[in-house]
């Protein structure tokens, strides 16, 4: 199959079975149980510069370029391609020297040929890490998880299309201390794209740069309204259903908790309840601290309290009672110094105001997370010597 044309060797049945190689003259092939490799150089007897455009045929030296393959009859293929270095003609550009390229064969800085690129991702895209480089393996393709995805990540952005129906909120990036905007087609769902953050100069840009829009579906934020009427001025701004029912859930909820003292049970005997006349409520008792569940950590507590005093009294060592317990010596010392504890007995706790002044909150329709939060954290540092504030059982010193 081997044929001579002016004077090179070329292999015909390469280019047809492989085209990506038409453009690179076939000097040779050697193939065995670990590959394939292909040996070759470009055909075109000029290059062009990469950043001025202007073509060159001065040749400044030549390197092996070594490209990986398409898999070749379930084995890898690798291309030693020997590369030339041309002389820029243009005496305003930068370089003075360029590498060619062949075009849909060679990149700068590629590794692996543009058909061999193709597949590996599609693959990543289609499995990702683990996944794909599993099945390229699989496949006679030797790639990481971690190359999977930096191709995925330096592929470009897709275009943004034209979105009729816009929906705008935003999202963290870090709970309570940065967060952007999500941009989505509202008619299939897909998100369009991201911003930086929440402000109104932000989104109005972006709507500047995609005129289009004819409705803006968003929440009660001032700021995305003040960048819809900027950028996009003719479009409608609705508000979403999610926060519609979020928004009306959140004010029923705050309404019957600040005036649930006034609900009570209908009067048995009357006959047409929407005639009946509710009399004030009856004032309620304080409500009494729920009784402390002893836990495992405080029936523990007691336990090692109690081992500990009745081996003071038979008069052993600390390193007895270390040994004894399984404990470490300074952790039995410990105990020791605090002979005087006493364990608080379950239901009598003094500082259970703490826990009643949380539940009257609760009761009222306080709930702010934040509040009780702090609430809680005030408490504990008037109070330092608690020590297990779990409502399971209490050990004071």
């Amino acid at each position: 199959m081997q044929h001579k044309k002016g004077g090179s060797r070329v292999y015909r049945w390469l280019t047809v079975l492989l085209p990506h190689l038409v453009l690179l003259v076939i000097d040779g092939v050697a193939a065995d149980v670990d590959g394939v490799e292909i040996r070759g150089h470009a055909r075109a007897a000029r290059s062009r510069c990469g950043r001025c455009g202007q073509e060159s045929a001065r040749v400044h030296s030549r390197y092996v370029r070594t490209l990986a393959d398409a898999v070749i009859g379930g084995r890898p293929a690798a291309i030693r391609f020997t590369a030339r270095r041309f002389f820029c003609n243009n005496p305003d550009c930068a370089a003075g020297t360029f590498a060619e390229q062949v075009p849909d064969l060679t990149a700068r800085y590629a590794r692996r040929t543009a058909l061999l690129r193709g597949v590996v991702i599609s693959i990543a895209l289609a499995l990702a890490g683990r996944p794909g480089a599993r099945l390229a393996a699989a496949l006679g393709m030797t790639i990481s998880r971690s190359s999977l995805l930096r191709l995925i990540r330096g592929l470009p952005d897709p275009p943004v299309p034209v979105v009729a129906v816009l929906g705008v909120d935003d999202f963290a990036f870090r709970r309570r201390h940065d967060y952007g905007t999500i941009l989505v087609d509202m008619t299939d769902g897909h998100p369009v794209d991201l911003l930086a953050d929440r402000e109104a100069g932000t989104f109005t840009a972006w709507l500047k740069a995609h005129p289009g829009t004819e409705v803006i579906c968003r929440d009660r934020a001032g700021a995305y309204a003040l960048g819809g009427r900027d950028g996009a001025p003719d479009a409608i701004q609705v508000a979403d259903r999610w926060h519609l029912w979020h928004n009306l859930g959140q004010a029923a909820e705050k309404s019957v908790a600040a005036h649930r003292e006034c609900l009570r049970d209908p009067a048995p005997d009357a006959q047409d309840p929407a005639l009946a006349v509710l009399d004030p409520p009856p004032p309620q008792p304080d409500p009494q601290p729920l009784e402390l569940l002893e836990g495992r950590l405080a029936a523990r507590t007691r336990e090692r309290y109690t081992a500990v005093q009745s081996r003071l009294r038979e008069r052993q060592s600390i390193g007895a009672i270390a040994r004894d317990r399984g404990t470490l010596r300074r952790i039995a010392q410990g105990w020791v110094r605090r002979a005087e504890d006493v364990v608080a007995p379950i239901g009598h706790d003094p500082d259970r105001r703490r826990h009643t002044g949380l539940e009257q909150k609760i009761r009222i329709g306080r709930r702010n997370s934040d509040n009780m939060g702090r609430d809680l954290v005030r408490g504990l540092r008037r109070w330092p010597n608690l020590h297990d504030f779990s409502g399971e059982g209490t050990v004071r010193e």
